[in-house]
């Protein structure tokens, strides 16, 4: 998987900060796996892998670095959608924390809370996410859904382990669907949701093998491309396909696919670290 970098370090930080959006606009770049960068009227940070992730040899298993360290992190939010390694990075959190203190507040699912706490994030930082529940902070508005990785499930104490979110920024609709297999109870739910200016979805699906070596799957490419066109997103762009080693798909299968189901459809594979500006229609 050859992937480099079109904007990294200081070039991209300085993008993401002097950005200016306008009324119905948002502004978003692609970091790896299912991180994006959002910037409205307030910056968040989905998913950020700032790190390495070694495998047991200590060899990474990334396909490619990050492209700056988290103490480098600027922004009103950090947003997780469930607590495996490459989305809810402990080096990447700690990280960040300790180069923004109170001025970061982080939204995770609420199962995900016994993690922040041993990497020692406050819990007054802390927004816990629960599936059906409205999240409203300043610049944001946010609905959780119950995500199926593999399966729905929540802790002992019912609070939801993986979730998709809707993330409404300057009245721009953002579906991320995180990690998530497709079920009856997420098919209905996702058609509750508004309709999606930009969909962020897996493509990486899953197989015999992946599973056999624990590595959990995710849609397949034909499952997010169908879903575009039901939930009528304005603006698809796939996600999970490129960073780690074992689990990558050719993203030109998902194109293929997309377009022989919407035709006049709308799809963005950005490069890593560009600009992508979304403008309401």
């Amino acid at each position: 998987m050859n992937r480099d970098w079109y904007k990294k370090e200081n070039e991209l930080l300085g993008q993401i900060v002097d950005t200016e959006i306008g009324r119905g606009e948002i502004a978003l770049w692609y970091i790896g796996q299912t991180g994006v960068v959002l910037k409205g009227d307030v910056t968040v940070y989905v998913d950020p892998v700032l790190n390495e992730i070694a495998g047991p040899d200590g060899v990474s298993r990334k396909y490619y670095p990050a492209p700056f360290a988290p103490g480098e992190v600027r922004a009103d939010y950090i947003l997780c959608t469930h607590g495996h390694i490459d989305h809810l990075a402990p080096e990447t959190i700690r990280g960040i924390y300790a180069a923004n203190g109170e001025s970061t507040k982080y939204i995770v699912p609420g199962g995900c809370l016994p993690i922040m706490e041993e990497l020692g994030i406050p819990l007054n930082l802390i927004i816990p996410a629960k599936a059906g529940e409205k999240i409203e902070v300043p610049g944001m508005t946010i609905c959780p859904v119950q995500a199926a990785h593999p399966v729905h499930a929540v802790d002992d104490l019912g609070r939801d382990l993986a979730l998709c979110y809707d993330i409404e920024m300057n009245g721009v609709h953002v579906l991320h669907m995180g990690d998530t297999y497709l079920t009856d109870q997420l098919y209905a739910d996702l058609q509750k949701l508004p309709q999606p200016d930009i969909f962020l979805t897996p493509i990486n699906g899953g197989d015999y093998f992946r599973t056999a070596r624990d590595c959990i799957g995710n849609l397949s490419a034909i499952e997010s491309a169908t879903l575009a066109k039901i939930l009528r997103a304005k603006l698809t762009i796939p996600t999970h396909f490129d960073m780690m080693m074992g689990n990558t798909v050719d993203v030109r299968d998902f194109l293929g696919i997309f377009w022989d189901l919407n035709p006049a459809g709308r799809v963005s594979v950005p490069a890593l670290g560009e600009r992508v500006i979304y403008r309401k229609d």
